[in-house]
């Protein structure tokens, strides 16, 4: 099915070109959208005269794109997660945080907008991609910082020093408790058969 794009179309084309598609994706959705018509005769004539007012609001929305790109560069993005003692997090930073702390900041995008070059699983500086316009991306860098319990290392070590201190304390109570019980019972024996 042969259509003209009448908008921008992630990973298809842009505005004004004349696109192949399987006949239920153009019937289906881009039709109906209103993001493709029929690329038969009277469809483009009629795309043609619209074609130059499309391109001016096509330019006017990259101009926009662009603009936002400059402001979210100057974003500095933070996120803290819980991490164990090599920096590894208890899970993931995904694609949906970044998004949360970007609606915090007043952006608002789809999930499919953001591209993360590597699973982000450690704490430290990590890079990723906003997709703002089909033609407009922008790097950006989010810090991801480790919460780690206050001294819990070492309180931990020492917990688990002085559980293990208590529990070798108790046993040797009971083996004195026992030994002397032990001791006691040959005694009474001994009293019973003299």
């Amino acid at each position: 099915m042969r259509l003209i794009l009448t908008e921008d179309v992630a990973n298809l084309g842009s505005l004004g070109d004349t696109v192949e598609v399987k006949a239920g994706y153009g019937r289906n959705y881009l039709i109906p959208q209103g993001k493709a018509l029929l690329a038969d005769n009277r469809a483009s004539k009629e795309l043609q005269h619209r074609l130059v007012h499309l391109e001016k609001l096509r330019q006017g929305k990259i101009a926009l794109a662009q603009e936002q790109a400059t402001k979210i560069k100057e974003l500095q993005l933070e996120v803290s997660r819980k991490a164990g003692q090599g920096g590894r997090l208890f899970g993931s930073v995904t694609s949906r945080d970044i998004l949360q702390l970007l609606k915090d900041q007043g952006y608002d995008f789809e999930r499919k907008a953001i591209t993360l070059h590597a699973p982000i699983r450690n704490i430290g500086s990590h890079e990723l991609t906003l997709r703002i316009h089909t033609e407009v991306r922008v790097s950006l860098s989010i810090k991801v910082i480790g919460e780690i319990q206050a001294g819990a290392p070492e309180e931990v070590a020492e917990n688990q020093a002085e559980g293990e201190n208590a529990e070798a304390s108790e046993e040797n109570q009971e083996t004195v408790s026992a030994s002397e019980e032990g001791n006691e019972v040959p005694e009474a024996e001994a009293e019973a058969g003299t």
